[in-house]
């Protein structure tokens, strides 16, 4: 989409997401966001945004970007939650497995352009949809993951900030998947995320992006001595 086509896009939107890549993925292919310097009063109108991006020191670190944006250009994001706030302190809560950001200004409004070759969850409010339960199980993953790096804060923020989207989001399903498919309580408790598992599997075999062999996320994210100290 080029600059004015954004922009046309979200004249009447405080955010808006873009089509998913099928009629049943769990989420979106991007999602943009109009911050404004008078609010519309006719929808949401987001004051901030705060994501996990690639900092200058290849670390991913917590922004909170608004109507003035300290950079150009495309910059990287990491996997977490993405979080809407308007002047009210009313949320809007998504999760990416990572992507791009970038930033189309005009005089007294930004639009930011988050894209991801995973997809984009629309968290909701009761927390029972599926895409709110993939998100859960993605954020416990990277909480176990987090814990084995100890005190070493940085080196996890490090390899987050390096990892690859569409990889952690295969490693992810991979092992949500299996996890699953082990318990069968689980599967009992939450038939319709399994069920969009394994659909979702299905989908990324037909148009070539599920590997052989998936990663996994200790590959991607546990610290080296956990990996065999390769």
């Amino acid at each position: 989409m080029t600059e004015q086509s954004v922009l046309h896009k979200m004249e009447h939107w405080g955010y808006y997401l873009l089509p998913k890549a099928h009629p049943e993925s769990p989420g979106h292919t991007g999602l943009l966001v109009a911050i404004r310097a008078t609010s519309t009063g006719q929808h949401f109108d987001p004051e901030s945004m705060r994501l996990r991006l690639c900092d200058k020191a290849d670390l991913a670190g917590w922004v909170t970007l608004k109507l003035q944006s300290s950079f150009s250009g495309s910059q990287r994001v990491c996997p977490g939650r993405v979080v809407l706030r308007d002047r009210a302190d009313k949320r809007v809560h998504f999760f990416t497995f990572g992507g791009s950001l970038e930033t189309t200004s005009i005089s007294g409004e930004t639009v930011y352009s988050l894209w991801s070759p995973g997809p984009i969850l629309e968290i909701s409010s009761s927390l029972e949809s599926v895409p709110d339960q993939l998100a859960f199980e993605v954020e416990a993953l990277l909480g176990k993951l987090k814990a084995k790096w100890g005190s070493d804060d940085t080196g996890f923020t490090e390899r987050l900030a390096k990892i690859d989207p569409l990889q952690f989001y295969l490693a992810s399903l991979q092992a949500i998947l299996k996890c699953y498919q082990r318990n069968r309580a689980f599967r009992d408790s939450s038939p319709e995320l399994f069920a969009m598992l394994l659909k979702e599997k299905e989908w990324l075999v037909q148009v070539g992006q599920w590997p052989a062999t998936p990663p996994s996320l200790e590959d991607l994210l546990a610290p080296q001595m956990e990996r065999g100290g390769e």
